[in-house]
């Protein structure tokens, strides 16, 4: 079943062109950002060239969960997943993509190296960085504000795997023997099929062991879609990356960070009973981080979607009651039913 498809990036590449052209840019900033371009292109491919194929098996089942592009924010770490898949026993498979559309080696003591234009050059270890998200990723899962499933009054705890997925067409260079560390690196096109294999060499000791935590559709479906309402993007300034100043057209007045969620207007001027804006939301739920960590949590839970530099209701808030008040003398904001939960 798919729960969370990828964030659409093209904001990003759009704004990067735009700073291509700034006048203020140095041909070192120019170099810069173009390379950031390519590397986020290149990104974007490795990372749907796997999600094609994830999704081409696993899309319609109902014994697996997939969640891509998963950006999790706890206890003060950060996991950015590509993909997670979960299956019906609680295994969780963790999958970092890299599009080292030339190939990747890796020595026996664990260090990467990728080719570009023929040339090696060391990378991180992207099985480091996957272990990483998958501390993160675990730890918030077992955390007491994440609830998992029980049985006979026992918690069910789910099970962390790891992958690092090529592209299709790289050549993956490996020590010999292969250490088991190292044969969790694979190509898009066989992810499934290893996943098929590590499941048949279980053996019965485990196959019983996964037996005893195995859930139903309906629960997996609930818990993915519980860790899709963890999920906080991220928005970067990318001119200020670059040390580019933006300003508005001549003669306009520069816009308001938050245009589309002003301060919230006097009851009295309020004719919506029954709704509050957004950021008297974030005070009837106590959101720590106020207005912008409510905004997140909005966007997580599916309320809201970005369009442009701005955020516009999705049919799932309008259905539940939201509103967008387009004009107004406090500017435009949203109204939420003053019952919403998040």
């Amino acid at each position: 079943m798919h729960i969370k498809s990828a964030n659409d990036r093209q904001a990003d590449l759009s704004t990067l062109q735009h700073l291509l052209a700034h006048p203020q840019a140095s041909e070192r900033q120019r170099s810069q950002i173009e390379l950031e371009i390519r590397m986020l292109r290149a990104g974007l491919r490795g990372e749907a060239e796997t999600a094609y194929e994830l999704d081409f098996h696993l899309r319609d089942s109902k014994n697996w969960a997939v969640l891509h592009d998963l950006r999790l924010e706890h206890a003060g770490r950060v996991a950015q997943i590509d993909h997670l898949l979960i299956n019906r026993f609680l295994d969780c498979w963790v999958c970092e993509s890299k599009h080292f559309s030339e190939g990747v080696a890796v020595n026996a003591q664990g260090e990467f190296t990728a080719f570009f234009n023929g040339r090696p050059r060391g990378v991180p270890s992207p099985l480091a960085q996957n272990e990483k998200h998958i501390d993160v990723l675990e730890a918030l899962m077992n955390s007491p504000s994440f609830p998992l499933p029980t049985r006979l009054g026992l918690t069910l705890r789910p099970s962390f795997l790891s992958l690092v997925v090529v592209s299709k067409g790289a050549r993956i260079q490996r020590p010999k023997p292969v250490p088991t560390a190292f044969q969790g690196i694979v190509k898009a096109d066989q992810v499934w099929q290893h996943i098929q294999r590590d499941a048949e060499q279980i053996g019965f000791g485990g196959a019983v062991s996964s037996l005893s935590k195995l859930i139903g559709s309906d629960t997996l479906r609930e818990l993915a879609e519980r860790l899709a309402s963890h999920h906080r993007p991220i928005r970067i300034d990318w001119a200020s990356k670059f040390g580019l100043e933006v300003r508005p057209p001549r003669g306009e007045p520069p816009a308001p960070v938050e245009a589309a969620h002003p301060a919230d207007p006097p009851a009295e001027d309020d004719p919506h009973k029954g709704r509050l804006s957004t950021s008297r939301l974030a005070n009837r739920l106590g959101v720590r981080g106020g207005l912008t960590e409510t905004l997140k949590l909005l966007r997580a839970a599916g309320y809201l979607r970005p369009e442009g530099d701005r955020d516009v209701l999705t049919p799932k808030a309008l259905a539940a009651g939201a509103c967008h008040i387009e004009k107004s003398r406090f500017g435009p904001y949203f109204l939420w039913p003053e019952n919403l939960q998040l």
